[in-house]
């Protein structure tokens, strides 16, 4: 065989391996992280911010009730049940089937909030936020990650125990 034809097959079969890596691993690869990225810094990070400030407003309502809650500043928009609501509406593009599923069950009570729906709520945004920063290698908390429980209220994780 000439030594010139090889050379084409072996060029042809390198460019064909590279396009097939690129197009079937590499790519999907920086989509899936790029998705990552955009729910991170579109829902996630902001709706832990909120998750954050509303149980702190009540950690101590919450820790004599022993029942995880979250408060509520009617003059602070961003601390409302409203805002919060429609803060995850407007993104719920953003979101996880388990997020949406737990936020449904949460926004339909009625009355008192149920003790199990509000900490399957605040569980699944903090665990899915740390889930998040571990898989884009970014700095997290493992223990908000095993719990569910944000380390603002981690005097609540005893009460689990």
């Amino acid at each position: 065989m000439d030594i010139r034809l090889l050379s084409v097959i072996i060029s042809a079969s390198v460019a064909i391996l590279i396009a097939v890596l690129n197009h079937f691993i590499i790519t999907p690869y920086k989509e899936n992280r790029s998705r990552k990225r955009e729910q991170l810094k579109n829902l996630y990070a902001p709706l832990y911010g909120i998750i954050n400030v509303r149980t702190k407003l009540v950690i101590g309502f919450s820790m004599r009730k022993k029942k995880l809650m979250l408060g509520n500043v009617d003059d602070k928009t961003y601390q409302t049940e409203e805002y919060m609501e429609q803060f995850i509406l407007e993104r719920a593009g953003y979101a996880s089937h388990k997020l949406l599923d737990v936020w449904i069950e949460y926004t339909s009570q009625f009355g008192d909030y149920d003790k199990e729906t509000t900490e399957r709520f605040v569980v699944t945004i903090v665990r899915e936020y740390n889930q998040l920063k571990k898989d884009l290698n970014l700095p997290y908390n493992p223990e908000e990650l095993r719990t569910g429980i944000p380390e603002s209220i981690k005097e609540y994780r005893k009460l689990k125990s």
